[in-house]
This record gives structure tokens, sequence and C-alpha cells, in this order.
């Protein structure tokens, strides 16, 4: 883990004798066991409760099947689930009996060698595309693999996110083999599908608004 990316949690509740704990190697693991990296002494923390990782430049949380659970900001984790770990969210171990503050880098997501800013929306949360590993991340969790012309039309409209984007390149993202013969149906209907897949109201989509006679943005 790269010096500028250190992190560590603050103990706000539940730990005693602990104010702070550093994260300073790429997969950490904590429970209430001698056997893991973070011992946390609770009787609602499992034996191996939760795991830290860090990969190209994203921190993650994930719950390891823990009895009492883990909370992000407030948020049931389902089990052996990822979720991006941003500087001040706040981990709870058995809802609020434990709770950790998570201090890391601020204000991007680094991904790969480039580097991805957050869009946040008033009640939507993060959308995070990773051409690298073509892996999409809504509201902090990780969708199922998307096919690839529904990846390649998203990460079009992501890359130029804040403009309108003419269904012209995005036949040509979607369909490269032949741009000049997509009819606007076949572009609304993948549209379609990814509203599905990423927003919380399809009907009345906020991360993938329509630009009427033209195409479609990503504020």
């Amino acid at each position: 883990m790269a010096s500028s990316n250190k992190a560590s949690f603050d103990v706000n509740k539940g730990i005693d004798g602990i104010s702070m704990i550093p994260i300073n190697v790429p997969s950490v693991t904590a429970g209430n066991s001698d056997a893991v990296d973070i011992k946390l002494e609770n009787r609602f923390v499992s034996r191996r409760h939760f795991q830290v990782r860090f990969e190209s430049d994203v921190f993650y949380i994930c719950d390891l099947g823990s009895t009492n659970g883990t909370y992000l900001n407030g948020k049931k984790l389902n089990p052996n689930e990822d979720h991006i770990l941003r500087d001040g969210d706040m981990v709870g171990l058995g809802v609020d009996e434990v709770v950790l503050v998570f201090s890391g880098p601020v204000g991007t997501v680094r991904i790969g060698t480039a580097v991805i800013a957050r869009t946040r929306r008033e009640n939507d949360g993060d959308l995070v595309v990773d051409s690298s590993s073509r892996d999409v991340w809504v509201r902090d969790k990780k969708l199922q693999s998307l096919p690839r012309k529904e990846f390649d039309i998203l990460e079009c409209l992501f890359q130029n996110r804040g403009q309108a984007v003419s269904r012209d390149d995005i036949a040509a993202a979607g369909w490269p083999e032949r741009p000049d013969d997509v009819p606007n149906s076949d572009i609304d209907q993948y549209v379609r599908r990814l509203r599905r897949k990423i927003e919380e109201n399809p009907s009345k989509p906020k991360i993938i608004l329509t630009r009427v006679g033209y195409g479609y943005t990503i504020p």
C-alpha cells in the first residue's frame, strides 16, 4: 500500500483501550479472534467479522458472514459482497455496538491508471465505471457483469458525463462494427435495460437522462 493511501479506523464506540487502528497492508481481516489481523474485543463481534482490502487504489469492505452484521453508514452489508469504503464512512458492527470511522484518501476513487471523479447525486449516491476491469458500482454496490454492449454504452456516457451524448456517438460505442446502421429504437432499448439495472426508479431516471431529439447524458 502506497504511503499516500495509508488508511485507518478511528474507534468511536465499543472497543476499550484503542483509539485508532492503522491499515497498512493490502488486506486485513477484523474480528474477535487471535487469528485475525485486527482484534476487536466485543461480544457482538464475530471471530472473523469483516475484511478491508486495497486494490487498484480503491478500498473495499466486505462482511465475512458475521453473526450480528456489518453496517456501512447504517446500511447492513450482504455477506461476502464488496462495497467501496470512503473517507469518513462509519462502520458499525452489531448495528452500532461497535462504531469505527474510516480515514483514507479523499475526493476521488483512483481506478487503474485513470482517476475517476465520483458523480454524486442527492438521493442517488455514486456511479463508478472501471474501464480496466469492466466493473460498475452504483450506490457503492458492485453490479453483476454487464453484457458487452450495455457496458460499452454506459462507459461512453460516463466518460462524457456532464455532456449530452448523441445517438450517433452511442451507436459508435455500442455497435462499432456498424455504427451507421443502428436504429434509434435499438439504442433506446439498451438504455432502458441499463436504467432497469442502475436506477432506483427506472421510470424516473436520475443517472441516465434523456436529451429529447438528441441522445442521453449522465450529469
